[in-house]
């Protein structure tokens, strides 16, 4: 069987107290470039947050605010519980009106935990002067126009996934990397200019699995309720009943925590770059065990 090729893991999401020590670690294990540091979640008081390009996936290290800690916020009590920790799976959807909804009436039905549309009057690698954002409607489909790039981001609870789940759909979509100059809202809209001088590092290529541990739920349950949610021609081998695949030889794992502290995203598998030294077999990073695989041709 094969997934819709737009369908894969385009991001992962860590949540840290310390975001520049965090974040300088990442780009010297990943020999990989911080990009986008978001303003719009900046000025929202609670968050900052980093993004590295791998190729062209992104992992987002998250962390609180002052204020945040102040207030109490959902990161810092998972902080609090788990110390630093994966916090996120992104999987890039090939039409997220579709998916929106099937992901929505799944598990508990808790429908959308939040969700945004992003518009801006541009091309890929032009930034994002001029942008305007507002909150997604369940069901509503990706505008699609000439002249304008454009996302949605959704997500949903963490109790129905295992670990925070979100799905994105982007215009102008996306080509065979690293070809693809398409549009990535949470990244930004200036990455793209970087990929023909350098598609990637030293070390990876991007993402070839996640690993989720539910907290309470059964792992071979949350991973049919991800394959129910994402469709697409994502697909689960009878024989591995709790891995999911999808395009491009990627792969979602589904396990039992190690720990109650162990839960969420625990582990990320990593393509390592053809014909170089593999850096490292396994390391052990905020909370989550990476490791570099050999790439797959699907």
């Amino acid at each position: 069987m094969s997934a819709d090729p737009v369908l894969r893991l385009r991001q992962i999401c860590l949540l840290a107290r310390d975001l520049e020590w965090t974040t300088g670690v990442l780009t010297t294990l990943f020999d990989a470039p911080v990009v986008f540091r978001d303003p719009r979640m900046a000025a929202g008081g609670n968050l900052t947050n980093t993004h590295i390009r791998l190729g062209d996936s992104f992992l987002e290290t998250v962390c609180p605010s002052d204020l945040a800690w102040k207030n109490s916020t959902t990161q810092t009590r998972l902080l609090d519980r788990n110390g630093d920790c994966g916090y996120m799976a992104i999987v890039q959807v090939p039409d997220v009106s579709i998916a929106s909804r099937s992901m929505a009436s799944q598990g508990s039905g808790r429908g959308i935990v939040s969700g945004d549309w992003n518009i801006c009057p541009a091309t890929p690698g032009t930034g994002l002067a001029g942008v305007e954002s507002g909150r997604y409607v369940l069901g509503e489909s990706l505008p699609k126009n000439p002249g304008v790039i454009s996302g949605v981001n959704v997500q949903f609870h963490p109790a129905d996934f295992g670990t925070l789940a979100e799905i994105q759909e982007n215009w102008p979509d996306h080509n065979v990397f690293p070809k693809n100059k398409g549009a990535y809202f949470p990244a930004g809209n200036t990455w793209q200019r970087e990929v023909d001088v350098r598609p990637y590092g030293g070390v990876t290529m991007g993402f070839a699995a996640v690993e989720i541990a539910p907290r309470s739920e059964d792992p071979v349950a949350v991973c049919r309720r991800w394959m129910a949610g994402l469709g697409a021609g994502s697909w689960i081998d009878p024989l591995e009943p709790a891995v999911l695949r999808l395009s491009g030889g990627q792969s979602m794992r589904f396990i039992e925590p190690r720990s109650s502290d162990k839960t969420g995203v625990v582990g990320v598998d990593l393509w390592t770059v053809p014909d170089t030294d593999k850096k490292f077999n396994s390391i052990d990073f905020c909370g989550v065990t990476w490791k570099l695989v050999e790439h797959v041709e699907e």
